[in-house]
Protein backbone atom coordinates (compact mmCIF):
# COMPACT_ATOMS: atom_id res chain seq x y z
CA UNK A 1 0.00 0.00 0.00
CA UNK A 2 2.94 2.22 0.41
CA UNK A 3 3.69 2.09 -2.71
CA UNK A 4 0.49 3.36 -3.82
CA UNK A 5 0.02 6.59 -2.21
CA UNK A 6 2.81 8.82 -4.00
CA UNK A 7 1.04 11.96 -5.20
CA UNK A 8 -2.42 11.10 -2.73
CA UNK A 9 -4.03 13.34 0.00
CA UNK A 10 -3.87 12.24 3.58
CA UNK A 11 -7.08 11.88 3.66
CA UNK A 12 -6.85 8.88 0.73
CA UNK A 13 -4.31 6.90 3.47
CA UNK A 14 -6.07 7.34 6.93
CA UNK A 15 -9.25 6.17 4.80
CA UNK A 16 -7.63 2.84 3.74
CA UNK A 17 -5.98 2.60 7.11
CA UNK A 18 -9.39 3.14 9.39
CA UNK A 19 -11.57 1.69 6.84
CA UNK A 20 -10.08 -1.86 8.71
CA UNK A 21 -10.25 -2.07 11.94
CA UNK A 22 -7.44 -4.73 12.10
CA UNK A 23 -4.90 -2.80 10.10
CA UNK A 24 -5.93 0.29 12.13
CA UNK A 25 -4.89 -1.30 15.24
CA UNK A 26 -1.65 -3.38 13.80
CA UNK A 27 -0.40 0.41 12.24
CA UNK A 28 -1.24 1.90 15.93
CA UNK A 29 0.45 -1.01 18.08
CA UNK A 30 3.67 -0.92 15.64
CA UNK A 31 4.43 2.77 15.64
CA UNK A 32 4.15 2.70 19.52
CA UNK A 33 5.83 -0.28 20.57
CA UNK A 34 8.64 0.52 17.84
CA UNK A 35 8.80 3.84 19.77
CA UNK A 36 8.88 2.27 23.28
CA UNK A 37 11.70 -0.68 22.01
CA UNK A 38 14.19 2.41 20.91
CA UNK A 39 13.45 4.35 23.62
CA UNK A 40 14.51 1.46 25.95
CA UNK A 41 17.59 0.76 23.90
CA UNK A 42 19.48 3.42 23.21
CA UNK A 43 21.49 4.70 26.08
CA UNK A 44 22.00 8.13 25.62
CA UNK A 45 19.86 11.14 26.27
CA UNK A 46 20.89 12.75 22.65
CA UNK A 47 19.49 10.06 20.83
CA UNK A 48 16.35 9.26 22.84
CA UNK A 49 15.63 12.97 22.24
CA UNK A 50 15.96 12.63 18.21
CA UNK A 51 14.04 9.81 18.54
CA UNK A 52 11.45 12.07 20.90
CA UNK A 53 11.37 14.39 18.08
CA UNK A 54 10.68 12.11 15.42
CA UNK A 55 7.84 10.89 16.75
CA UNK A 56 6.66 14.61 17.69
CA UNK A 57 7.24 15.50 14.02
CA UNK A 58 5.15 12.20 13.26
CA UNK A 59 2.15 13.40 15.36
CA UNK A 60 2.66 16.99 14.55
CA UNK A 61 1.79 16.12 11.18
CA UNK A 62 -0.77 14.02 11.65
CA UNK A 63 -2.82 16.08 13.32
CA UNK A 64 -2.11 19.25 10.97
CA UNK A 65 -3.17 16.78 7.84
CA UNK A 66 0.53 16.89 5.86
CA UNK A 67 1.52 13.82 6.92
CA UNK A 68 2.41 12.54 3.16
CA UNK A 69 3.68 15.46 2.25
CA UNK A 70 6.08 15.27 5.27
CA UNK A 71 6.82 11.58 5.32
CA UNK A 72 7.71 9.94 1.94
CA UNK A 73 5.75 6.72 2.69
CA UNK A 74 6.86 4.98 -1.08
CA UNK A 75 10.57 4.91 0.99
CA UNK A 76 8.80 3.01 3.88
CA UNK A 77 9.79 -0.91 2.02
CA UNK A 78 13.42 0.22 3.12
CA UNK A 79 12.93 1.03 6.17
CA UNK A 80 10.61 -1.78 6.92
CA UNK A 81 13.39 -4.33 5.99
CA UNK A 82 15.86 -2.53 7.99
CA UNK A 83 13.47 -2.98 10.72
CA UNK A 84 13.11 -6.39 10.52
CA UNK A 85 16.92 -6.86 10.16
CA UNK A 86 17.34 -5.24 13.59
CA UNK A 87 14.29 -6.89 15.41
CA UNK A 88 15.77 -10.41 13.94
CA UNK A 89 19.98 -9.49 15.51
CA UNK A 90 17.40 -8.68 18.73
CA UNK A 91 15.68 -11.61 18.97
CA UNK A 92 19.38 -13.95 18.10
CA UNK A 93 21.83 -15.38 20.34
CA UNK A 94 25.11 -14.42 20.72
CA UNK A 95 28.71 -15.37 21.57
CA UNK A 96 30.80 -12.37 20.85
CA UNK A 97 28.88 -9.29 22.77
CA UNK A 98 31.18 -6.65 21.23
CA UNK A 99 30.42 -8.13 17.52
CA UNK A 100 26.96 -8.31 18.16
CA UNK A 101 26.51 -4.85 19.60
CA UNK A 102 28.77 -3.50 16.58
CA UNK A 103 25.92 -5.38 14.19
CA UNK A 104 23.34 -3.78 15.68
CA UNK A 105 24.97 -0.43 15.98
CA UNK A 106 25.30 -0.97 11.91
CA UNK A 107 21.39 -1.83 11.18
CA UNK A 108 20.17 1.34 13.86
CA UNK A 109 22.05 3.47 12.37
CA UNK A 110 20.62 2.62 9.08
CA UNK A 111 17.52 2.92 10.56
CA UNK A 112 17.45 6.17 11.57
CA UNK A 113 19.62 7.42 8.44
CA UNK A 114 16.86 6.13 6.31
CA UNK A 115 14.15 7.79 8.12
CA UNK A 116 16.08 11.36 8.49
CA UNK A 117 17.35 11.39 5.00
CA UNK A 118 15.05 9.34 2.85
CA UNK A 119 11.57 9.08 4.48
CA UNK A 120 11.32 12.41 6.07
CA UNK A 121 11.68 15.79 3.96
CA UNK A 122 12.83 17.66 6.95
CA UNK A 123 14.97 14.59 8.97
CA UNK A 124 18.07 16.94 8.13
CA UNK A 125 16.55 19.70 10.58
CA UNK A 126 16.57 17.63 13.16
CA UNK A 127 19.99 15.50 12.91
CA UNK A 128 21.59 19.52 12.57
CA UNK A 129 19.82 20.26 15.87
CA UNK A 130 20.56 17.73 17.95
CA UNK A 131 24.75 18.07 16.36
CA UNK A 132 24.27 21.71 18.04
CA UNK A 133 23.03 20.58 21.47
CA UNK A 134 25.95 17.94 21.92
CA UNK A 135 28.37 19.05 24.40
CA UNK A 136 30.81 16.50 25.07
CA UNK A 137 32.21 14.19 22.41
CA UNK A 138 31.34 16.11 19.38
CA UNK A 139 33.59 13.61 17.27
CA UNK A 140 31.27 10.88 18.55
CA UNK A 141 29.01 8.77 16.56
CA UNK A 142 25.49 8.75 16.96
CA UNK A 143 23.33 5.37 17.88
CA UNK A 144 26.28 3.55 19.69
CA UNK A 145 25.22 3.64 23.27
CA UNK A 146 22.88 0.98 23.73
CA UNK A 147 21.20 -1.02 26.63
CA UNK A 148 21.93 -4.74 25.56
CA UNK A 149 20.45 -5.64 29.32
CA UNK A 150 16.87 -5.43 27.67
CA UNK A 151 17.31 -8.48 26.28
CA UNK A 152 17.09 -10.33 29.25
CA UNK A 153 13.70 -8.80 30.47
CA UNK A 154 11.03 -10.71 29.21
CA UNK A 155 8.23 -8.12 28.82
CA UNK A 156 10.83 -6.01 26.52
CA UNK A 157 11.20 -9.24 24.54
CA UNK A 158 7.60 -10.18 23.86
CA UNK A 159 7.34 -6.56 22.38
CA UNK A 160 10.13 -7.16 20.33
CA UNK A 161 8.72 -10.78 19.12
CA UNK A 162 4.94 -9.20 18.42
CA UNK A 163 6.65 -6.39 16.40
CA UNK A 164 8.63 -8.77 14.55
CA UNK A 165 5.57 -10.78 14.09
CA UNK A 166 3.22 -7.79 12.60
CA UNK A 167 6.36 -6.73 10.19
CA UNK A 168 7.12 -10.21 8.97
CA UNK A 169 3.91 -12.07 8.56
CA UNK A 170 1.86 -11.18 5.58
CA UNK A 171 -1.13 -12.83 5.08
CA UNK A 172 -3.04 -12.80 1.43
CA UNK A 173 -6.61 -11.13 1.77
CA UNK A 174 -8.07 -14.35 0.40
CA UNK A 175 -6.88 -16.14 3.49
CA UNK A 176 -8.38 -13.87 6.25
CA UNK A 177 -12.10 -15.38 6.85
CA UNK A 178 -15.13 -12.88 5.52
CA UNK A 179 -17.11 -13.83 8.69
CA UNK A 180 -16.90 -11.19 11.35
CA UNK A 181 -17.64 -13.64 13.85
CA UNK A 182 -14.43 -15.83 12.94
CA UNK A 183 -12.24 -13.34 12.46
CA UNK A 184 -13.48 -11.80 15.97
CA UNK A 185 -13.01 -15.53 17.39
CA UNK A 186 -9.09 -15.71 15.78
CA UNK A 187 -8.20 -12.10 16.74
CA UNK A 188 -9.76 -13.11 20.23
CA UNK A 189 -7.37 -16.02 20.20
CA UNK A 190 -4.40 -14.86 18.76
CA UNK A 191 -4.45 -12.27 21.76
CA UNK A 192 -4.99 -14.93 23.72
CA UNK A 193 -1.20 -15.76 23.21
CA UNK A 194 0.24 -12.87 24.85
CA UNK A 195 -1.94 -13.08 28.01
CA UNK A 196 -0.80 -13.73 31.69
CA UNK A 197 -2.73 -16.41 32.56
CA UNK A 198 -3.72 -16.53 36.32
CA UNK A 199 -3.06 -20.07 38.60
CA UNK A 200 -6.18 -22.18 38.20
CA UNK A 201 -7.66 -21.95 41.70
CA UNK A 202 -8.09 -24.94 44.29
CA UNK A 203 -10.83 -26.97 43.50
CA UNK A 204 -12.19 -26.91 46.79
CA UNK A 205 -12.32 -23.07 46.41
CA UNK A 206 -13.99 -23.16 42.94
CA UNK A 207 -18.26 -23.30 44.59
CA UNK A 208 -19.32 -22.28 41.29
CA UNK A 209 -17.61 -24.77 39.18
CA UNK A 210 -19.39 -27.55 42.40
CA UNK A 211 -22.46 -25.78 41.28
CA UNK A 212 -22.45 -26.62 38.07
CA UNK A 213 -22.64 -30.08 38.31
CA UNK A 214 -26.42 -29.31 39.54
CA UNK A 215 -27.09 -29.14 35.81
CA UNK A 216 -25.26 -32.92 34.87
CA UNK A 217 -26.68 -36.03 34.46
CA UNK A 218 -26.64 -38.33 37.29
CA UNK A 219 -24.24 -40.19 36.13
CA UNK A 220 -22.41 -37.06 35.17
CA UNK A 221 -22.53 -36.17 38.64
CA UNK A 222 -21.20 -39.27 40.04
CA UNK A 223 -18.20 -39.24 38.52
CA UNK A 224 -17.87 -35.05 39.30
CA UNK A 225 -18.01 -35.92 42.66
CA UNK A 226 -15.25 -38.73 42.12
CA UNK A 227 -13.09 -36.30 40.61
CA UNK A 228 -13.58 -33.46 43.20
CA UNK A 229 -13.39 -35.66 46.08
CA UNK A 230 -10.10 -36.69 44.61
CA UNK A 231 -8.97 -33.77 44.00
CA UNK A 232 -9.68 -32.10 47.12
CA UNK A 233 -7.63 -35.02 49.03
CA UNK A 234 -4.54 -34.05 46.75
CA UNK A 235 -5.18 -30.43 47.46
CA UNK A 236 -5.13 -30.87 51.34
CA UNK A 237 -1.89 -33.27 50.97
CA UNK A 238 -0.11 -30.47 49.54
CA UNK A 239 -0.93 -28.18 52.14
CA UNK A 240 0.39 -30.10 54.93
Amino acid sequence: MAKDIKGKKDAYLFIKISGNDYMYSAVIECYETLRDILYGLLDDDGDKAIVRQICLEVEASIEQKRFLNDFQMWKLPQLTNKLEKLLSLLKSDYDDIENYKAQIINVLQDIMEVITQDVMTNGHIILQNSHQHMQDNQNEERFQKLNLDLTKNRAWMEKLVRLHLLLTVKESAINVPMNLDARRRITFFTNSLFMNMPSAPKVRNMLSFRGQTLFRTVRGMMYYKQALELQCFLDMAEDR
